[in-house]
């Protein structure tokens, strides 16, 4: 913040200008830059500001109620930063105002513009959405200085606009029920982050939340289940009953709330996969019957709705139509994803309905998959009929649907490639990116974890123009398997939905992430002052790790915000007496570091990392097989850099092998006496990563001449198998000299028979390799 201070006037002069004063006040000036950033930004030179005073008013057109509620947002908000109370007024004053305006001829729709001198604030949109905008952009200025000081905002001009037409962000409420009253705190903050659609998952496999008339069953039956896994592979459940629905005049009245901020509220009911919870209540609509039982744990079932029964064909319209007799919005979302076709293959409604449609197996769809486009393409003409589009999950894809169904594409960043070449209006939101409660990814830490985001470029290469042109929008996604309450709610989506918000939202070419953390403390401190709870772990420091293949590792030490860092290598913890970071700095044998940043408002968690160093620590190394694209990260170095995985195979840390043996060979660039060699894997058979079923070591002089000195047979994983494994296989022979080690590793070939995915290739994931 700029700081200044007021002039003190005597007592006669400020008797003669209106202005009463009996000692100096701070004024304490915001910044124009806020998240997500503007599109144009120009601050006067002079650095004068507008001052927000008990005198200051705010004008807005005299009959418009959508404007005087802009008003009125705007006064909560400055009253909320700086304690400081203003009026509302419909007279356009010319001195000391906030004024809010409609005017044509700013373009955009949303756009608006702002100009701002000593005297008044002007606020400009072609809409009421658009000054909704701006005063969100004065919201982020305004300093946080709950009435000790005065509030400045910099003289200058704002002209601003998004990006993206569709900024979505989407909660489920299927597998943990979230009240109304909290729903609507959620709802304020998308309006924080310039958000325009609330995503809505209302069913799931899990629970049914939203009351349908027509099928009262869905509510009193399908809301409630007996209890909930309690971890992944713990086979412990909590004994605790969920339940929890909404009624239809609760579900108006989140859709009034969010659209008095301009949040268009999209619902969705997940067909005709992930209905558990319908069969429960209604076990007729599915394939077998039943009996049927609202989940109690998470995953994909193969128990659907029955695609070839006409009553469930009609359950389905008829819920829909209930639904958009409720939700106005112009999209309707009815899923499409995760929908096992195993009863469909023997259920003789479903075949006889394949028969009469004509469908046949093709080398791009089965016959399912095109019976689930056809059962999707039902649905969607009672949706057609009504004037509103429907949305679904890039699965439908494998049904050849409809150019007119809108695809959310999550599966990977290739899905909106695919939904643009077939014609598709495209929502980008990718579980790699974009998924904010994926156990995987909420493993990565402080800054990683925002730029996973902030550096992920929604408008794929290599698309034509028109494809360009089908992209719409992008969404940040939230999944409650495991989200119980507002605290992991609010910190898996703070900080990153601002990260988020700027890729949806500001120029691409402008992005900056370095630029983008340094206005994150602000946004921050705003999250602080409304009580949210953002990740801490963004305040911790970020230890990176460089191998030079000269058997040196250079450290860096950041901050997202520069604090000061102290650190220490000898595993002690870390206090202003320990050295303070200054420059990279290199290491040449094992050490732990550890490090933390001290700041005005306390010391962050100690970070830390173990380097282990042995004889191919930061040695050059050559891979005959290359790792999967996907998962190639900072490349073969990984696997010498004296860091052990961090039991997250997305992180980062380790090298995916899919299908292919690991063989490295190690230059220890000089002649060293050597008895044993180890590979350090990650094993999670649910995601398909096997570890080894074999090892050999090689040894060389000269780097052409190899004999085998050493191998290992290791057994395939069994059923009971656990995932989130680390494992680290050690191979020991008698003593050698050598100057070259050729390791291979031997990955499980294909996924056993008692695997779900049995005759698959599986991955092999390995984080370190060592020489001793």
């Amino acid at each position: 913040m700029k700081k200044r201070q007021m002039a003190v006037w005597t007592m006669c002069a400020s008797m003669m200008l209106g202005i009463v004063s009996c000692s100096q006040k701070e004024v304490v000036q915001g910044n124009l830059h806020v998240i997500p950033l503007p599109q144009e930004v120009m601050e006067s030179e002079n650095d004068s500001s507008f001052e927000i005073n008990s005198s200051t008013q705010i004008c807005y057109p005299e009959g418009n109620e959508k404007m005087k509620r802009n008003a009125e947002f705007l006064a909560s908000y400055i009253r909320k930063m700086t304690g400081i109370e203003v009026a509302l007024s419909t007279t356009l004053e010319s001195r000391n105002a906030i004024l809010l305006l409609l005017d044509d001829a700013v373009q955009h729709q949303e756009g608006y513009e702002l100009k701002i001198n000593t005297k008044q604030i002007v606020l400009r949109g072609s809409t009421e959405a658009g000054v909704f905008y701006g005063i969100q952009t004065l919201h982020k200025t305004l300093p946080i200085i709950e009435g000790k000081a005065l509030a400045a905002i910099p003289c200058g001009t704002v002209k601003d606009f998004p990006r993206f037409g569709f900024r979505g962000f989407m909660i489920d409420v299927g597998r943990h029920f979230f009240s109304v009253d909290y729903l609507k705190e959620i709802i304020d903050m998308l309006a924080l982050h310039n958000i325009n659609y609330f995503h809505w998952h209302l069913t799931e496999d899990q629970g049914w939340r939203i009351e349908i008339k027509k099928y009262p069953q869905l509510t009193e039956v399908g809301s409630k289940r007996k209890e909930t896994l309690i971890s992944w592979g713990s086979n412990k459940y909590d004994g605790i009953p969920v339940s929890g629905y909404y009624t239809q005049e609760e579900a108006k009245e989140i859709v009034r709330y969010a659209a008095e901020r301009y949040i268009t509220v999209i619902p969705e009911i997940d067909m005709p996969g992930h209905m558990l919870a319908a069969l429960a209540s209604y076990p007729e609509l599915g394939c077998t019957g039943g009996p049927y039982e609202v989940a109690t744990t998470f995953g994909v079932f193969t128990d659907v709705l029955c695609g070839g029964n006409d009553k469930t064909l009609q359950f389905a319209k008829d819920v829909v139509n209930e639904i958009m007799d409720i939700f106005p919005s112009p999209y309707v979302h009815i899923g499409g994803d995760e929908c096992p076709k195993e009863h469909w293959k023997t259920c003789p409604k479903c075949q006889r309905k394949i028969k009469q449609l004509g469908l046949r197996d093709t080398k791009e769809h089965t016959k399912e998959n095109q019976l689930q486009a056809w059962f999707m393409g039902e649905v969607e003409k009672e949706i057609k009929a009504r004037g509103r589009k429907m949305l679904a999950w890039d699965e439908i894809l494998e049904g050849n649907p409809a150019k007119s169904t809108t695809v959310m594409a999550w599966t990977s960043p290739k899905a909106r490639v695919k939904s643009l070449q077939q014609g598709h209006q495209t929502i980008v939101c990718p579980i790699t990116h974009l998924y904010f409660s994926n156990p995987g990814y909420n493993r990565l830490r402080g800054v990683n974890s925002v730029a996973r985001v902030y550096n992920f470029e929604p408008m794929p290469e290599g698309i034509s123009k028109e494809e360009q042109q089908n992209v719409i929008g992008a969404q940040g996604c939230i999944w409650t398997e495991w989200t119980k309450d507002s605290v992991k709610m609010e910190w898996q989506m703070m900080p990153r939905i601002a990260a988020l918000s700027e890729l949806q939202w500001s120029a691409p070419e402008g992005k900056n992430l370095e630029d983008f953390l340094k206005r994150l403390e602000h946004q921050m401190d705003i999250y602080t002052a409304y009580g949210y709870h953002y990740k801490q772990d963004i305040d911790e420091v970020s230890i990176a790790v460089e191998a030079d293949e000269k058997g040196e590792a250079h450290v860096t030490l950041t901050t997202f915000d520069d604090a000061p860092v102290y650190y220490t290598l000898d595993g002690t913890e870390p206090a202003v007496e320990s050295a303070k970071y200054e420059a990279p700095f290199v290491v040449n044998k094992s050490a732990v570091i550890k490090a933390k940043a001290v700041r005005e408002r306390g010391e962050s968690e100690v970070s830390e990392e173990t380097l282990d160093f042995n004889l191919a620590t930061m040695k050059p190394i050559t891979l005959a097989e290359a790792p999967h694209a996907n998962y190639v990260f900072k490349g073969k170095t990984l696997l010498v850099d004296g860091l052990q995985g961090d039991g997250n195979y997305r992180s980062g840390r380790y090298l995916g092998f899919y299908g292919k043996n690991l063989d490295v060979t190690i230059d220890l660039q000089a002649e060293q006496e050597i008895s044993s060699a180890f590979i350090s894997t990650y094993l999670m058979p649910n995601d398909h990563i096997f570890g080894l079923e074999g090892m050999e070591v090689y040894v060389s002089s000269d780097g052409k001449e190899y004999r085998k000195v050493a191998e290992k047979t290791l057994p395939v994983l069994s059923k009971e198998s656990k995932d989130n494994v680390a494992k680290m296989e050690i191979v020991s022979f008698d003593k050698v000299k050598a100057r070259f080690v050729r390791l291979v590793g031997k990955c499980t070939s294909k996924l056993p028979k008692w695997h779900r995915g049995a005759g698959q290739t599986a991955f092999m994931f390995v984080d370190e390799i060592g020489v001793r």
